[in-house]
């Protein structure tokens, strides 16, 4: 969209584009991979004809809200890392697992990565237990996903589950099927 195009945008379209745009350098920034000069002159090239200092609390303020959606995700992990080190090891490994492979990549997650086995787990399991439970979880994942771009039908789907994925409880196999109905819509 051309520079007179955006003129004709109405006001509202904007500053939403505006929040948005700085929202995306935000993130940038809590990523690394931006510095804040940079991220302001993106700002003003792609979307000119603010008042500067427009830009720089346009970028405050979708920081604040990182910082805020941090917060909840951080107590969210901390209740999900309690809760699987509560289950057994394969159910551990998968919550854990699961929650990296579907969740981490929001950007509500931004700059925290997935969650490390070793730090959740580590001190109750080995090196060689957490590898093995994290590869059959995958396989948990992967067949589930792949279930969800076939013909659907739920009970048939976990029973097939609990046979090829046995030690994993119902709660696993669930989450496994649903993400694979989900790629599968």
């Amino acid at each position: 969209m051309s520079r007179r195009d955006r003129r004709d945008e109405a006001p509202d379209e904007l500053d939403s584009r505006l929040r948005s745009a700085a929202m995306h350098q935000g993130i940038r920034m809590v990523e690394g991979r931006q510095f804040r000069e940079a991220a302001l002159e993106q700002l003003q090239v792609n979307l000119p004809g603010f008042p500067p200092e427009r830009y720089g609390t346009e970028l405050d303020d979708a920081l604040a809200r990182i910082d805020e959606d941090q917060v909840v995700v951080l107590v969210r992990r901390e209740q999900m890392i309690a809760e699987a080190r509560e289950r057994d090891l394969l159910n551990a490994v998968f919550s854990i697992y699961y929650f990296n492979s579907r969740y981490s990549r929001h950007d509500s997650e931004v700059g925290l990565g997935p969650i490390k086995l070793a730090d959740a787990l580590g001190d109750l399991y080995t090196h060689e237990q957490l590898s093995e439970a994290a590869a059959r979880a995958n396989a948990l994942i992967t067949d589930g996903i792949r279930m969800g771009y076939g013909h659907l039908d739920w009970n048939a789907d976990m029973d097939h589950l609990r046979r090829s994925h046995p030690g994993f409880s119902d709660r696993a196999l669930g989450d496994a099927l649903d993400w694979g109905r989900f790629f599968g819509r």
